[in-house]
């Protein structure tokens, strides 16, 4: 004799709730049985209904992919769907990877800042590739990144590199310009974009992270990188290179940012 199961057994065994059960039948996706004295309860055959209900909402089927499935019924229909969900799975496999690199890189970025700030050191500039033209102008700088963010995905990461050079009568040169690390190229999968883009990185540096009213540094963190450098016997090229790695706000309103300088050691002199 076939076993017939009350809606608490058959939820029992699906590991599914008596809601779910009420559910699926509401949608008239399964129907219990009954009795000539009202008393309702699921077949074997039934159950095996619900199992596959349950599968099906599990690979995020809805409600109305079941009951079309159902009312095709062949073979081929299983099929054309599974290959069209196995595609959609696919490009959110893709996009969650991107957006996986993409939350490794800012996660660099914020261990700088953790590890950094505030604290002067002699580390290399890391390889980076540069994205743009040079240019005099921040704002044209940062209006490419804004362009470049907008049409191509993990653009976003770009820094807004700027230098100062000295040029030889006490002043300085000054040009602004995208850069991407080579840490972010690699993990952004652009190997084969950098390849034909122009790079540069220095071995040593006195280096730091700090604060600043602006998205460029404030002339007094120069001024004391250069001091911390002079007490530790350390000949600077005059160079300056620095970019915007965040910002912080008050009421939506910015407040300040985090910068990252480095300032290129003489490798001739100790």
């Amino acid at each position: 004799m076939a076993h017939e199961y009350t809606i608490g057994e058959a939820a029992e065994l699906l590991n599914v709730t008596r809601d779910a059960l009420r559910f699926y039948e509401k949608k008239d996706l399964v129907r219990p049985d009954k009795k000539e004295n009202g008393y309702r309860f699921y077949s074997e055959n039934a159950l095996s209904i619900l199992m596959d209900i349950i599968f099906l909402r599990k690979i995020q089927c809805s409600i109305q992919d079941i009951k079309a499935m159902y009312e095709n019924g062949t073979p081929q229909y299983w099929q054309d769907f599974l290959n069209l969900r196995i595609q959609e799975e696919e490009e959110q496999i893709r996009m969650h990877q991107q957006l996986l690199r993409q939350l490794k890189v800012s996660k660099r970025n914020s261990q700088k800042m953790l590890q950094h700030w505030n604290r002067f050191s002699v580390c290399a500039m890391p390889k980076s590739y540069i994205l743009s033209e040079m240019m005099e102008d921040f704002e044209q700088a940062r209006n490419q990144w804004f362009q470049a963010a907008g049409e191509t995905q993990g653009m976003e990461h770009c820094y807004i590199h700027e230098q100062w050079k000295p040029n030889g009568d006490g002043g300085y040169q000054y040009l602004c310009y995208l850069i991407l690390e080579d840490f972010a190229v690699k993990e952004l999968k652009l190997e084969e974009r950098a390849k034909a883009l122009s790079s540069f990185q220095f071995e040593h540096c006195v280096h730091t992270v700090c604060e600043s009213l602006s998205m460029s540094p404030d002339k007094e963190i120069i001024r004391n990188m250069y001091q911390w450098a002079g007490k530790k016997g350390i000949c600077l090229t005059g160079e300056i290179h620095s970019h915007y790695l965040w910002n912080y706000q008050e009421e939506g309103r910015f407040k300040k940012s985090y910068i990252e300088i480095y300032m290129p050691i003489e490798e001739n002199k100790p």
